[in-house]
């Protein structure tokens, strides 16, 4: 190396983002105009390398967009297309992710011809991580209601295989609803879940709490199993956070007393109907609101008491 002339290429904001450099010139030294040329040349340098920069940053966005897209499309495929049709009752679901997947998680598994299992869930957190453990709770319940029939067993063995594959990172709130179409009985397990809401033909609601804590943090949870009977224009909602948190513009939150007395104002409605009016009122009050959450509201309507026979 004979002569050396180097200048920083710098950025719009002034921060370095390369060098030049230039070696051995073939007339003597390098000179004042020399670095002039080389600095005018640095602009057009630090514009190329930002160009580069933003194509790259385009196109990596690119790929994730694609990649989310078919997550969510994947997604969409574990759950149910459309509720079943149960003789003696109307059901509807909604369910809402705030990206692209979400944690929360519904389901309807069909355990005999005259049992009806209704699952609502929601996985602690929002996006990819939780839209995983929420693929690995569909997955792992669906396994173990082929082998297990016990509401307890079926809960406590969920603990357990959540709670082992997430090593207590990841937890989840879940309400296993049984429903006895034959007996109009319903048995269920809330896991640390909102409460469903159970309102009676004579206006009266009671909160489907019985069931023990979270899935996924402790081991060996005790569950305690509720039971009850149905009744012909009983309503059950089910739903998960996304609901009942909603806030508006002064950060109040949608709250339960709400939902209770828009299901008892407009329980004339199809399940459909009032899971559509329900979204809705969330929607409308929660609008300039800042929070943002999954939602799933399911809606199981009693038409008529079935002949046990």
């Amino acid at each position: 190396t004979r002569t050396l002339l180097c200048t920083p290429i710098r950025n719009r904001t002034g921060d370095t983002v390369g060098v030049l450099q230039l070696l051995n010139k073939r007339d003597g030294r390098f000179s004042g105009r020399d670095e002039e040329f080389l600095g005018a040349l640095s602009v057009h340098m630090a514009l190329a390398l930002e160009n580069a920069r933003l194509h790259r940053e385009l196109l990596e966005k690119q790929r994730l967009e694609r990649d989310l897209q078919l997550a969510r499309n994947i997604q969409r495929s574990l759950l149910p297309d459309a509720p079943p049709v149960v003789p003696g009752y109307d059901i509807a679901v909604l369910n809402e992710p705030c990206f692209e997947v979400g944690g929360d998680y519904y389901d309807f598994l069909a355990l005999g011809p005259h049992t009806l299992l209704l699952v609502v869930a929601d996985v602690e957190g929002k996006g990819v991580s939780s839209a995983l453990v929420m693929s690995n709770l569909q997955a792992t319940l669906r396994a173990l209601v082929t082998h297990l029939h016990s509401l307890e067993v079926i809960t406590l063995s969920l603990n357990e295989m959540i709670l082992t594959d997430t090593r207590s990172e990841k937890f989840l709130s879940i309400f296993l609803g049984l429903v006895d179409t034959r007996r109009q009985g319903l048995h269920y397990i809330n896991a640390g879940h909102i409460p469903p809401l159970l309102l009676r033909a004579d206006g009266s609601a009671l909160w489907l709490e019985e069931g023990g804590m979270v899935i996924g943090l402790f081991s060996a949870v005790d569950y305690q199993r509720g039971s009850l009977r149905l009744e012909s224009g009983d309503v059950i909602l089910c739903c998960t956070d996304g609901i009942i948190e909603a806030c508006n513009t002064e950060q109040e939150q949608f709250g339960q007393q709400r939902l209770v007395d828009l299901v008892k104002a407009n329980r004339h409605l199809s399940a459909q109907e009032l899971v559509e009016f329900i979204t809705r009122q969330v929607s409308d009050y929660s609008r300039g609101g800042t929070h943002v959450d999954d939602k799933v509201l399911m809606v199981v309507k009693v038409l008529e008491a079935l002949d046990p026979k």
